[in-house]
């Protein structure tokens, strides 16, 4: 350093030494001994949600009866990102799986006619190909409403899936439990949930419970915990935001407010030893996912289940899976947040393979 470089460091005094001006920089503000902050030093759970429940095809004009989409054409492509075939199913999956997912949610696509299904064995010929090249954990609806007022907790659809993996759990590995907005809980909710978590409990499957709003989540606790009826720690424990059905992430500046405080809350409620997630969706989804990584929540979710614009502010469609995981897995990169390998997924969520 010579002295011309010196005498710029913080307004060098006349003679005044170099030593001298280094010690006043350091005690007046020593910024190179501020402790670690440790928000994102721990891994992120990042999980893929593809094909998703949106349709590929635009429907009839009857289905906008008040206005029309941009881009809307009577039975033309709506949704280019969404996989039709099983060997382009498994393709989305395995895909996001090479760039750091280590978790999969998928609804089914019957190749005849692109449309979901809810067909077990659909769901496991798509797993199957994902699994000849990869390994993730399988995160599934795993219970099903039957008719109006009925809803099949324990029944057919979980036990198909447990069939198929002759009682094991490859293909359920996790099972979302939604918690419902309080008008939309279908009659004996309740109960239906408590035999569902003890049903999965006992067959190795993980409760994800998706949380919809802060009421979801104090009547998690009362019907799930403080009746002793779900036993296996750690809870996983996912904010819906975003979602159409879920927390509405669809104004600023709220979006970050409410994201940070719900966050916030479900941890004072439950504690500091459970797994907390957000799986976004909207035209938010992107700041939303963002904001919760920062925030330094466990576990995401990414994919075009529940997104359609790649941006807020533009209408830009998104044309492939695959671009949606890339940018948060970019972002993670960015900013330093290692994203979890697969097996230390399944240690922090609780999941066994059997």
């Amino acid at each position: 350093m010579t002295k011309k470089d010196t005498g710029m460091l913080s307004g060098r005094k006349p003679d005044e030494s170099i030593e001298d001006v280094l010690v006043r920089i350091a005690s007046k503000h020593p910024i190179e001994i501020e402790k670690r902050i440790n928000t994102l030093d721990k891994p992120l759970i990042l999980e893929c949600a593809c094909p998703g429940w949106q349709p590929k095809y635009w429907g009839p004009p009857r289905a906008y009866p008040v206005k029309k989409p941009p881009n809307y054409e009577e039975n033309g492509l709506r949704y280019p990102a969404v996989p039709c075939t099983i060997e382009e199913q498994a393709q989305e999956i395995i895909k996001a799986a090479k760039a750091g997912a280590v978790a999969a949610h998928i609804h089914p696509r019957d190749p005849k006619d692109c449309m979901g299904t809810h067909d077990p064995k659909m769901l496991k010929a798509v797993y199957d190909k994902v699994f000849e090249e990869v390994d993730v954990i399988s995160s599934q609806h795993n219970w099903q409403r039957t008719d109006e007022d009925e809803v099949d907790y324990v029944g057919s659809y979980a036990r198909s899936m447990l069939d198929l993996a002759d009682g094991g759990n490859r293909y359920c590995q996790g099972a979302v439990v939604l918690w419902p907005p309080v008008d939309a809980f279908p009659r004996k909710y309740k109960k239906y949930v408590q035999d569902g978590v003890r049903f999965m409990e006992e067959h190795g499957i993980k409760p994800f419970h998706k949380i919809r709003s802060s009421y979801g989540a104090r009547e998690l606790q009362r019907v799930l915990v403080d009746t002793g009826v779900m036993k296996k720690k750690p809870y996983v424990l996912i904010h819906d935001m975003g979602h159409p059905f879920g927390w509405p992430m669809d104004m600023d500046p709220w979006m970050p407010v409410e994201l940070i405080t719900s966050i916030v809350q479900t941890r004072q409620r439950f504690g500091e030893e459970h797994v907390i997630g957000v799986f976004s969706g909207g035209r938010n989804w992107m700041p939303i996912t963002m904001t919760a990584i920062l925030a330094g929540v466990d576990f995401v979710r990414v994919g075009i289940e529940d997104y359609y614009w790649m941006y807020p502010h533009k209408d830009e469609v998104i044309q492939s899976n695959f671009e949606c995981i890339k940018k948060i897995v970019d972002f993670c990169n960015l900013i330093g947040r290692r994203l979890a390998g697969v097996e230390e997924a399944r240690n922090i969520l609780g999941v066994e393979l059997t």
